[in-house]
C-alpha cells in the first residue's frame, strides 16, 4: 500500500472497479468506508477548508456506493442487475475524480 492516504484510496477504488466475488461486494465497500473514516476523517487530521470539502463528498459519495452495492446484490433480473452496475460505475468514476483532484490540486480538469 502506498504512503500517501490518497493514493491509497485510489488504488482502493480501482479494485472495487472489478470486485472479487469473496468478500462480497457490500462487504469490500462497507471495509473500503471504514478504512476512510479511521484514516482521512479522524479528528486529528486538521486539512485546508477545500480539502476537507472534497473529504465531505468522498465520504457522502462512500455512503451512496453501499448504497448501490446493496442494491446491485439484491438486484434480481439481468436488466436491474445491468442498471445498478452502471449505477456503481458511474459513482466510482466520481469518486476516482475526486481523489484525483486531491492528488493534484492545480490540475483543473
Amino acid at each position: 500500500m502506498s504512503t500517501n492516504p490518497y493514493l491509497e484510496l485510489q488504488e482502493r477504488l480501482q479494485r472495487l472497479e472489478t470486485p472479487q466475488a469473496n468478500p462480497p461486494l457490500t462487504v469490500q465497500v462497507n471495509s473500503l468506508q471504514q478504512w476512510f473514516q479511521q484514516t482521512l476523517l479522524s479528528p486529528e487530521n486538521a486539512r485546508p477548508q477545500a480539502e476537507q470539502s472534497l473529504l465531505v463528498e468522498l465520504h457522502k459519495q462512500l455512503r451512496l456506493l453501499a448504497t448501490d452495492a446493496a442494491f446491485l446484490q439484491s438486484a434480481k433480473t439481468p436488466q436491474t442487475q445491468q442498471q445498478r452496475q452502471q449505477q456503481m460505475g458511474d459513482r466510482l468514476k466520481t469518486l476516482q475524480r475526486y481523489c484525483q483532484h486531491l492528488l493534484n490540486p492545480e490540475d483543473k480538469t
